[in-house]
């Protein structure tokens, strides 16, 4: 897959949000970021705008994140947060142009559509912290922030793994697939549906029922999704809900019985995803899992 070029100080990203608005408040701590790493900050001509719950109509979206991706001085694209809506503005752009302006996008979540369209196309993409999260401080924060530097500015990740729980363990490598389940589930069909054969894939997500969790789970394994897998990897599973009468299953143990037939290496808890440890990761390349470290070398 193409792989955007690494950052450099003097560069500009863009900043944008495809889906759920926000303020210039929660924007204040990427955009000192932006300063401190000497990076040209452009923000989206509708950035802070408002319809709904959206930053701005479909069309207003749309044409931010066209701007940001056609501009050659733009060497990376930052999506504020996540939420809903990126689905309407997927097709904004043609296959052609995409692929003319290869630079990196960034977020996860909702933005797993646009990860999912411009992987199949062949480019690299960043699954990470989103600005809007820059501002929210924790024990985590500057850890994540800084893998997500290591990664533009340098291009390695290596993740070593404690507390995880792995069944059928053993080394393995492929090409790093996925992100938010729900939407991965929304893409089977689409021409987003990703090409999974031999690939690992990655899978989290958040605030879901637990029959949910089976239902999108078993649709990915009806689609073939599931089944030519050289790993499957899961991250937060967080804040789950169940019925009142339970569902008899963690979503762990949904996942697990689904997949346990294929035999291939399976991580629960992996650090990435909606939870306070966020590692950032390369969708669209390769990865390696071997001494108990997930590895990325660009």
């Amino acid at each position: 897959m193409t792989q955007p070029p690494k950052l450099k100080p003097g560069d500009a990203v863009a900043l944008i949000a495809p889906a759920r608005a926000v303020t210039r408040e929660e924007m204040q701590a990427f955009a000192v970021w932006c300063q401190q790493k000497n990076l040209v900050l452009k923000e989206g001509k509708h950035l802070y705008g408002r319809f709904h719950q959206y930053s701005g109509t479909t069309a207003e979206r749309a044409e931010d994140f066209k701007t940001a991706w056609l501009d050659p001085e733009i060497k990376a694209v930052f999506c504020a947060r996540g939420g809903y809506g990126s689905v309407h503005i997927a097709d904004t752009l043609s296959d052609q142009d995409l692929l003319a302006n290869p630079k990196w996008l960034i977020g996860f979540s909702d933005i797993t559509t646009l990860h999912l369209k411009l992987n199949k196309l062949g480019l690299q993409t960043l699954h990470a912290p989103m600005p809007i999260h820059w501002g929210k401080v924790h024990e985590h924060t500057t850890e994540n922030i800084e893998r997500v530097e290591r990664i533009l500015f340098e291009q390695k990740v290596e993740i070593e793994l404690n507390n995880q729980l792995i069944y059928n363990k053993k080394e393995f490598k492929g090409t790093l697939l996925g992100g938010n389940l729900s939407l991965l589930y929304a893409s089977l069909g689409t021409p987003e549906q990703p090409n999974s054969e031999g690939a690992v894939l990655f899978l989290e997500d958040l605030d879901e029922y637990l029959y949910h969790i089976d239902r999108m789970i078993m649709a990915l394994k009806r689609a073939g999704v599931l089944s030519g897998l050289n790993a499957l990897v899961v991250g937060g599973m967080s804040d789950m809900r169940d019925n009142a009468v339970p569902f008899g299953y963690t979503a762990e143990q949904i996942i697990y019985n689904s997949v346990q037939e294929y035999g291939y290496p399976v991580i629960f808890h992996f650090p990435a995803g909606h939870t306070a440890k966020n590692n950032a990761l390369v969708l669209g390349a390769n990865c390696t899992f071997e001494n108990d470290s997930f590895i990325q070398k660009q």
